[in-house]
């Protein structure tokens, strides 16, 4: 598919998912072969359950089988449809991501830095700040993340303390 058509996909869907009233927090898509995986990430103010996942699931699959069988394909051929919540290690996609999610762990991928991990310290004109554990603070062109997505935190508050080792 090319990226265009990619972007179409990504695009109606999460206008599918506004419509059902959840947030589309992204999708990922991912070509093998003949077939396809779609995954979309989907929240609401009152976190998700099995049954929304289950609803978005059906109504995007409607969707897109309707869209074939009228010559508007998205997908050629067979596809796997996933619908899931963001989880606690949620995917990062947007720069409004990063900047809503100021203050939490999280991991990246960075083009020519690799790995880091640290503090979202701000969000703003397209550079994200980040605070490291070492006390060092990382500046990264939002371009330049190649992926990214909060970290479990053991320091949070509200977590349960980890039981002694023995």
């Amino acid at each position: 598919m090319a990226s265009g058509r990619v972007g179409d996909l990504k695009k109606t869907v999460c206008e599918r998912v506004a419509l059902l009233g959840y947030e589309c927090v992204g999708v990922d898509f991912r070509k093998s072969g003949q077939s396809a995986r779609i995954t979309i990430f989907i929240d609401s103010a009152n976190g998700i359950g099995h049954a929304d996942c289950e609803r978005v699931s059906r109504a995007l699959s409607d969707f897109l089988d309707e869209a074939e069988r009228g010559g508007e394909a998205f997908l050629n051929g067979k596809y796997f449809l996933e619908v899931s919540s963001p989880g606690i290690e949620r995917p990062l996609y947007t720069e409004e991501h990063y900047a809503r999610f100021s203050g939490k762990l999280a991991a990246v991928d960075v083009k020519g830095l690799g790995k880091i991990k640290g503090r979202i310290v701000s969000c703003a004109e397209g550079t994200v700040i980040f605070g490291t554990d070492d006390g060092n603070v990382r500046r990264v062109r939002f371009g330049d993340i190649n992926k990214g997505s909060l970290a479990f935190d053991e320091g949070a508050k509200g977590r349960a303390p980890k039981p002694p080792h023995k």
